[in-house]
């Protein structure tokens, strides 16, 4: 039985395969599984993907017949073959440093409570160049060196709802038993933000820990997901979705019920925008309840019903004015 599995779901990334597949071949680690899922793709992904038939560390490859519209169904199927102790879920588009297994596996391997481990990742272009740091989160990861570099139960508002610190799958290596804590069969459901979920998830249960060597890039290119989910609004919808399912398992200090709020105010416009009222609303009612919302909760309530139901098309001049406004609360 191998140590590790590496899951590649791929759909017409062609372009990046190679270089996704060779990263993960040429890891100093080497006790590991390959499986290779690809969602019926439109491009040349097979004859690529077919190179690597007869590697010895490829166990399945598999083509679906029929798109399944969700990279996350592509990852229960990963899960579900996976007979690893731990899981590499290697995104396509993306690749890694050689080390990325070797090192990952040390730090999950110092502690058998620590379910996610996860990198720095580097933002490249499409032809492999580094891109400037963002540096938005630099904060954020000074205040996680405060806790060790670990997220849990207790600080969890702030570091995967206020500000996803993970930003990118690839960068993740997780604990088959911490995935098991999951309800991975409601992954399914979302666009763009499933890693999140999961990632929420795991935190309730285990640790997270952050290793801040540079071993994982990200790829940012016209065809990427999430540029996609942010301009049709899946991914409000998906946060959405988040919010409701979690919000009763949550621990609610004083701090993470400000972080909560936070994250309800920087996403309000957005989600009146594009999500149900009912979803909007039931929402609004679960914070009221928690007194994540206080009074304020009103102001909520009527720009909801009067922007769903009275004036759906109202000026953009008017949400920028609102967006600004939640921002600075």
């Amino acid at each position: 039985m191998p140590e590790i599995s590496v899951i590649i779901p791929n759909y017409n990334h062609a372009r990046y395969l190679k270089q996704r597949i060779d990263s993960v071949l040429e890891q100093t680690f080497q006790d590991f599984e390959l499986i290779i899922l690809d969602d019926c793709s439109t491009d040349n992904s097979k004859e690529i993907i077919e190179r690597y038939r007869n590697h010895p560390k490829t166990k399945h490859i598999i083509y679906n017949e029929n798109n399944s519209g969700s990279v996350f169904r592509q990852w229960i199927k990963g899960f579900s073959l996976a007979e690893g102790k731990y899981i590499w879920i290697a995104e396509s588009d993306d690749f890694a440093s050689n080390l990325f297994l070797e090192k990952t596996l040390a730090v999950m391997e110092e502690d058998s409570e620590t379910g996610t481990v996860f990198t720095t990742t580097q933002m490249v272009d499409e032809k492999s160049e580094l891109i400037k740091k963002d540096q938005a989160k630099d904060e954020a990861f000074q205040k996680l060196k405060t806790y060790h570099n670990t997220i849990d139960k207790n600080n969890l508002t702030h570091f995967l709802f206020k500000q996803l610190l993970i930003q990118n799958a690839s960068g993740v290596l997780f604990r088959t038993a911490a995935l098991d804590s999951v309800a991975l069969q409601d992954i399914s459901q979302f666009t763009n933000t499933g890693d999140r979920f999961v990632y929420i998830g795991i935190a309730l249960n285990f640790k997270i820990k952050y290793l801040e060597n540079k071993l994982n890039f990200m790829r940012s290119h016209r065809a990427n997901t999430t540029k996609k989910s942010f301009q049709n609004g899946k991914i409000y919808k998906d946060r959405l979705k988040i919010f409701n399912y979690y919000l009763e398992k949550l621990y609610l200090d004083v701090e993470a019920k400000k972080n909560l709020q936070s994250y309800f105010n920087y996403n309000f416009v957005w989600f009146v925008d594009f999500c149900s009222y009912k979803d909007v609303m039931l929402l609004i009612k679960q914070l009221r309840a928690k007194k994540i919302l206080d009074s304020s909760f009103i102001f909520y309530k009527i720009y909801t019903v009067f922007f769903k139901k009275i004036s759906p098309f109202y000026p953009d001049r008017i949400k920028g004015f609102v967006e600004s406004f939640l921002y600075k609360i």
